[in-house]
Formats: structure tokens, C-alpha cells, sequence
């Protein structure tokens, strides 16, 4: 296999970090302040933005509450992924307090599609709707805000997603963080955390307003969406989500305790960890297997029996999601064979499922390291997800490519698109020819290591101070180590055998590790190797006993050849 991408891991001083220091330390090597470091270890909720930075924020507060006070209702427009859905939620408790008529709409993505759309608009209209409030999509909506000013529509767009113009002509208001004449601390909310402002907002210009403080518990929302949508865990969102866990743990919301039951998590000790690896994907697979309106059934239900009956069904689903990820990532990388000299893989399928797709390219993406395009093939039309790769922005080189797109948007990371059948191969051509001419710099993907090993940080003392350091995320990873040692003991483990169970000498110390798909990553890793690996710690509980595990991550050249 050509390979395109690199790994370059920066390793740390090689000195002694005394155990009590270990958070300080690592916050000051990520080029944090000493007021920085304190700040990210004790976030502040009146740290928070004035919403009203928001470009149009002002302008859409005005006209839902003029409509509240006709007592006319408005259309709460979300996306089915679970930051259109926590947002939606959110938005709709806020109505509900406000005393503002509403209705939620959240569109099919196998018969619509990601976005607003244009029929959408036309249905709702036909039913008297007359301002439509869309969260976590919209900036690419062109069309469709022509549409609404025709259709006599105020739409107020609230997004976070790439924008394809700084005026949305048509659009009534167009909040989004993006936008050039914001005067607001944070450009890289989530859609969720766009909702919150607007909520804030809301409260701030109504007299009939939601409590000082009150807003808070609106927060097990937002560090939902938050978290799941991968925006950077720093600055605003760091506070959002802090405090969100924290609301998390004593939430009111019948749906989030529900799904935490089905999901195994114990919410008074839920970690960002647990809602990216278990509510996450369980919220997510309905959108992705039948209709979003499972979830959001659930994040609005007020009594538990009525939530819990929903949060098994969004378990049965994800179970059926975990099988159909599988076989189509088996499927993938079959197809992908023979496409390993391109710089970008474009993979398409008939019997693949737009809904999955995307998960499936992110795996894809770090498995062949380069940006990954998965298809669904539905007669004349293409559906799909792309993912980004190191330093390679996927909507940018989509936008290189406009002319052929039926439909795109998203942001650097993630992206979602439409085309027509027969353009895959040209699609695919013009893709290479758009990477293969970025420069060498974006093709390294850097990682950084935070501090050497000691064997005192694999301790329950050592994992408290790393839990300082939570919640952890995109711009704000969870702490690696890097170690020299020998491979004393190597055991397959797992139903076939793909993991691996080392126990490595570092330090003089015999470490237990475990590697997750070594004999495919290493296959010739043997006892007596002399290594450097990069590891993170985890805690896990087993009959009431707590105990850290070492999790293998990579291995680096080895220093003594």
C-alpha cells in the first residue's frame, strides 16, 4: 500500500514529573498559562459569551417572541444526528417555559436528506407555518431561504457548519458563529451550543423569562450534542461541557436517565467518554436505520415508563447499526483494495446504507490513512459521507468540486453530499487531482505525547489527576504516555484472536497492557522485542474492585536499532 500519510509523535522532556504536578504539567506543556491551566481546571460558567454577539441574534429573539405574543406557533427545523437533536430538544424546552407554541420538525434522511429542504418548506407552509427556526443546519440552504422569503417564511437559521456565503439571501435572520460580524468569543460552537446562546438570549429579552440560573439545566443537552459532534473541547465549549456532565449526573430528563439505564452507564460518575462511546451512538441509530423521531420521542418524553419503552427500541436499533457497520466496513475495505495508489478513496455500493456510511469512512479514513468518500448507490442518485485525514479539510476540497455536487455541506472533519451516479468516477478523478496537488505539510498528522511513564501514574492516585483534566475531546485529547520496554509475555486475545495481551518490563516494573487489533497493526510483535509505545490509562470496575488499564496505542521506530 502507497503511503500518503504520516504519524509525526512529538515525545516529551525526558524528566520526572512528581505525581501531584502531573495535570499542571501536561496543561503546561500543551502551551497552556499558569491562568490558562486554572481555567481549563475549574471552567467558569460567567465566563460565557454575551449571545448577543451573535450576528442577527437580536433580530430572530424579536421575531419569536413577537410570534409568542400573537400566540402563533413556530417550527423548531433540526437535523436527526444528535446535534440536531439536542438542540432540537433544547430549543423546544425553551419554548414550553417561555409559553411559545411549537412544533418540532426533523426531516427523513433516506427520503430527504441532510438540511432544509425545499418541499419541506412547501409542506409546512400548506399548514400555516410562518416562522421556522432551524438548528444545526441551514448555512447551505440557499435555495432553500429563496424559497421561504417566496413562500411569505421567516426562517431564522441557527448553525455551525461551514458557510457557502456571509449574507443568506432570503433568510430572515442567519445566526451562526462562523460569521465574519460576530462579536463573540467562540466561533467553534456546536449546533447545540448555538441553540443555548439563542436560548440565553431568549431569556434575557423575555419578561416572561426562565429564572437566573434556571438555563442551566438545560446543559445535559448541550454537553450531549456537544461532546458527540466532536467541536474542539476548549474555551467555550470546555465550559459548556463541564458543566453540562455536571447537570448530566442529577439530569430531571426522563429520556437521558432512561438511555443511560439501557446503556449500562451509572450517570452519577458519566464521563465525556461514556456519552461519545454509549448514549451517543444509541441516540444516533435511529436517524441512521429508520427515523430520528425514535430519539427525539425520547429526549422530549416527561414520564420514564414512556422513555424507557423508547430507549430500548433506540438499543434494538443500535444493535442492528453495530451489525450493518460491520459487514459494510468488511465491504469497504475490500473495495478499497484496489484503489490503494489513490490519495483519496471514493468507495460506492448499491447495498451500503447512507445512513452508516459515515461511520464507516471515518474507519476507513485512519485505517488507510487519507481522506475516505463512502457511497450509497440508489438507482440515479449517489449519497454518502467524506472524512477528513491529518491536516486535510474535506469541505474545502468539496467545494473544488461544486459543479458536480448535487448537494454538500459540513466542515473540516465530516461532510455529507448527493450526486448523481454516473459522476462517481469523475468525482473520484477530480478529487485525486485536487488532493495530490496540497502540499506535503497536511499530509503529516501530529500527535503529541504528554509525559514519559511512571509507574506511580498507573495508580488510582495517578488516574485522579488525569480525571483533572476531563472532559477530554477534540483539541483537548486524553493524555498519552510513551515508554522503552520489553515484551516479557504476548497472548492473542479477543473472538479472533486480533488483540493482543502484553505484559511489557518498563522500568523494571512488569506492566500489563492491552492492544486493541495488534496482530493486524504489528503481526510480528514477539516476546524480547525492545519497544517504544505510546499508551493512555483507563479505570474500569470489576465485582466493586476498581483498577487502571494500560491501553497500547501506537508503536514508535525502536530507539536502540
Amino acid at each position: 500500500m502507497k503511503e500518503f500519510a504520516r504519524i509525526d509523535w512529538r515525545l516529551p522532556p525526558q524528566e520526572e514529573v512528581l505525581l501531584e504536578d502531573l495535570a499542571m504539567t501536561i496543561l503546561s506543556r500543551r502551551g497552556f498559562s499558569e491562568a490558562q491551566s486554572l481555567d481549563s481546571l475549574h471552567p467558569r460558567y460567567d465566563s460565557l459569551g454575551d449571545p448577543f454577539g451573535l450576528q442577527d441574534m437580536e433580530l430572530a429573539v424579536s421575531a419569536i417572541l413577537d410570534f409568542r405574543d400573537k400566540n402563533e406557533k413556530i417550527i423548531i427545523y433540526g437535523d436527526y444526528d444528535i446535534d440536531g437533536l439536542t438542540a432540537s430538544s433544547l430549543l423546544a424546552d425553551v419554548c414550553s417555559q417561555l409559553h411559545i407554541k411549537h412544533e418540532v420538525y426533523i426531516p427523513d434522511r433516506f427520503e430527504e436528506g441532510y438540511g432544509i429542504h425545499v418541499r419541506a418548506l412547501e409542506k409546512l407552509s400548506e399548514q400555516g407555518a410562518r416562522t421556522i427556526v432551524s438548528v444545526d443546519c441551514g448555512s447551505s440552504a440557499l435555495e432553500a431561504a429563496q424559497a421561504a422569503q417566496r413562500l411569505g417564511i421567516r426562517l431564522i437559521i441557527t448553525d455551525h457548519h461551514a458557510l457557502i456565503a456571509q449574507e443568506l439571501e432570503g433568510a430572515y435572520a442567519h445566526i451562526n458563529p462562523l460569521r465574519e460580524a460576530n462579536q463573540y468569543p467562540e466561533k467553534y460552537l456546536s449546533g447545540v451550543g448555538v441553540a443555548f446562546a439563542l436560548a440565553r438570549a431568549l431569556q434575557q429579552a423575555s419578561e416572561y423569562s426562565i429564572p437566573a440560573g434556571q438555563e442551566k439545566w438545560l446543559l445535559d443537552l448541550v454537553a450531549l450534542g456537544t461532546i458527540c459532534d466532536v467541536v474542539p473541547l476548549t474555551g467555550e465549549n470546555r465550559v459548556l461541557a463541564s458543566y453540562g456532565l455536571q447537570v448530566l449526573r442529577k439530569t430531571r430528563r426522563a429520556g437521558l436517565r432512561a438511555l443511560a439505564r439501557v446503556s449500562g452507564v451509572m450517570l452519577e460518575g458519566i464521563s465525556a467518554e461514556d456519552l461519545g462511546f454509549k448514549l451517543g451512538p444509541r441516540l444516533n441509530a435511529a436517524g441512521r436505520l429508520e427515523h430520528a423521531q425514535h430519539a427525539l420521542k425520547m429526549l422530549l418524553a416527561v414520564d420514564y415508563e414512556q422513555a424507557f419503552e423508547h430507549a430500548e427500541y433506540l438499543q434494538k436499533l443500535n444493535t442492528q447499526r453495530q451489525a450493518d457497520t460491520k459487514w459494510i466496513h468488511e465491504s469497504a475495505r475490500e473495495q478499497a483494495q484496489r484503489y490503494l495508489d489513490d490519495p483519496i478513496l471514493v468507495l460506492s455500493d448499491t447495498s451500503w446504507s447512507h445512513g452508516i456510511v459515515g461511520l464507516v469512512a471515518s474507519r476507513i479514513s485512519e485505517e488507510y490513512h487519507r481522506p475516505a468518500f463512502l457511497l450509497q448507490l440508489e438507482g440515479n442518485l449517489a449519497k454518502g459521507s467524506g472524512r477528513s485525514y491529518a491536516g486535510i479539510s474535506i469541505i474545502d476540497i468539496m467545494r473544488k468540486q461544486d459543479a458536480i455536487l448535487d448537494r454538500y455541506g459540513g466542515h473540516a472533519a465530516a461532510a455529507g453530499m448527493t450526486i448523481a451516479s454516473e459522476k462517481i468516477d469523475l468525482f473520484r478523478e477530480r478529487m485525486i487531482e485536487t488532493v495530490s496537488q496540497l502540499g506535503d505539510d497536511v499530509w503529516t498528522k501530529q500527535e503529541t505525547v504528554d509525559a514519559w511513564l511512571q509507574p506511580e501514574f498507573v495508580s488510582l492516585e495517578g488516574f485522579a489527576q488525569l480525571e483533572k483534566l476531563e472532559p477530554t475531546g477534540r483539541d483537548h485529547p486524553g493524555v498519552r504516555f510513551v515508554f522503552d520496554g520489553e515484551i516479557t509475555g504476548i497472548r492473542p486475545v479477543g473472538a479472533d484472536g486480533s488483540h493482543y495481551q502484553l505484559s511489557v518490563r518498563v522500568q523494571e516494573r512488569e506492566q500489563r497492557m492491552i492492544a486493541f487489533g495488534a496482530a493486524v497493526k504489528w503481526p510480528l510483535l514477539k516476546m524480547g522485542d525492545i519497544i517504544r509505545g505510546v499508551v493512555r490509562l483507563g479505570r474500569s470496575e470489576w465485582r466493586g474492585v476498581a483498577r487502571i488499564e494500560v491501553m497500547l496505542l501506537d508503536i514508535l521506530d525502536n530507539p536502540y536499532a
